[in-house]
């Protein structure tokens, strides 16, 4: 079938329809226009039995050197609903033309080997990108720099893989000198080389996904208050009454390029209020998900209501203006109502967030790439457990297992569920 589909849903200035497929070539003869150079832009007018519909741009594009792999028709519309409406009307009643689905030129693409699946997502994670990071990362998957490091991982393991055909080969006699020492110093390089990568890719996912940042503290010591100047927006109530807020509060911020959730939470404290002890047990689950914790106070009681000596805290004065004393074990001191240290906690902040940056880049940035890398990462493993002179064949098995796993990352091998998972998450014209 041939898809079309417009770049966006709404009334605006110029809109594209794209048309892909093998009877775009066609488009010309539907609209009644003289065909038009390839890869130029030529001023057609379009009509539809004898009645102008637009006078337009018009762009054609002979596959497959394209976006998608196949012959594509670019329409630059005047985006009014009426003439998008007509033109959609005119698509629909020839044969084999249909709406695109999500993220079905993407998909085609991928199909007709224009990118894979890496690439792809990265394409859906720059049409979402709020911030300067996230466009730096999805711009290196684009480019293939995720693609060439699994694919110099599959490498080493088809390296491995012909080193075992020999050992295949000499099953009956004496292994070859050097030949498994040789192995096992391979292999071990590889999986400390996956394991680094791994350790890392939880940077990766919050730069996609987002970085949080919990506000604790008991009632009262001005969570709501900072939430709100931070954000610059009055997000959430500020009262005197202890347990204002009863739920999680999240807002997200471009901080330098990096993305940020600051959550307000519920203060932590004994209630007979179900619907406060609901938002007090959403606090403690956003709390042990946290990039960063702000624990405040206005006494200096930094002491926290349950263990999180692993996580990164930052204790924090409020209300300097009416009690600007030094506390002990605090990092910063602010007054939301003077505005006072607020820059700095951001720069403080910010910092904290810099040094979970890793010196070596990686780009697994999200479930699917992590949990296919962590398959092959086990499979590499288990090789360690068994003998290359006994269990010959089973390391092969393991190996061709480990290899499968990378290339399911980047190729489509007849999983259909994948490909619907990956480009649901799409918009209509991409």
């Amino acid at each position: 079938e041939t898809i079309f589909a417009s770049s966006n849903q709404y009334v605006s200035a110029i809109k594209i329809i794209r048309i892909s497929g093998p009877k775009a070539k066609k488009i010309p003869k539907i609209f009644s226009f003289s065909k038009s150079k390839p890869k130029m832009f030529q001023v057609r007018k379009l009509k539809y039995k004898h009645k102008t519909i637009d006078t337009i741009p018009v762009v054609w594009l002979p596959g497959p050197n394209t976006y998608t792999g196949e012959d594509i028709y670019e329409l630059h519309i005047h985006g009014a609903a009426s003439v998008e409406e007509k033109i959609y009307n005119v698509l629909l009643n020839e044969k084999n033309f249909k709406i695109a689905d999500r993220g079905e030129f993407t998909r085609r693409a991928v199909l007709n080997g224009k990118m894979d699946l890496t690439q792809a997502e990265a394409v859906n994670d720059l049409i979402n990108s709020d911030t300067e990071k996230q466009l730096e990362l999805a711009n290196s998957i684009i480019d293939g720099n995720l693609k060439q490091i699994l694919f110099q991982w599959r490498e080493q393991i088809i390296n491995l893989s012909s080193n075992i055909e020999v050992l295949i080969d000499f099953s009956d006699e004496d292994i070859p000198f050097g030949v498994e020492n040789q192995f096992k110093k391979s292999l071990k390089y590889l999986i400390n080389e996956i394991e680094e990568s791994l350790r890392f890719s939880s940077f990766s996912r919050s730069i996609r996904n987002g970085f949080i940042v919990s506000i604790i503290g008991k009632p009262n010591v001005g969570k709501s208050s900072l939430m709100n100047c931070i954000i610059d927006k009055e997000v959430s109530i500020v009262t005197n009454i202890e347990g204002t807020t009863r739920d999680l509060i999240e807002h997200k911020k471009n901080l330098n390029g990096f993305p940020v959730y600051f959550n307000d939470t519920a203060g932590i404290r004994e209630t007979d209020s179900i619907i406060e002890e609901e938002g007090i047990k959403k606090t403690k689950e956003i709390i042990f998900n946290s990039d960063i914790i702000l624990n405040l106070s206005d006494k200096g009681q930094f002491s926290l209501p349950f263990e999180l000596k692993k996580l990164n805290i930052i204790n924090v004065s409020t209300k300097n203006d009416i009690n600007n004393k030094n506390f002990k074990n605090e990092r910063i001191s602010i007054s939301v109502k003077t505005n006072k240290g607020i820059t700095n906690l951001l720069k403080m902040i910010f910092k904290e967030l810099k040094e979970l940056e890793p010196t070596k880049p990686t780009m697994l940035s999200n479930l699917r790439q992590i949990n296919g890398v962590k398959k092959a990462l086990k499979a590499l493993k288990r090789i360690k457990n068994l003998s290359l002179k006994k269990e010959t064949e089973l390391v092969a098995e393991e190996l061709r297992l480990s290899s499968s796993a990378i290339s399911n990352i980047t190729s489509v091998v007849d999983i259909d569920e994948v490909l619907d998972q990956i480009f649901n998450k799409f918009c209509i014209g991409k």
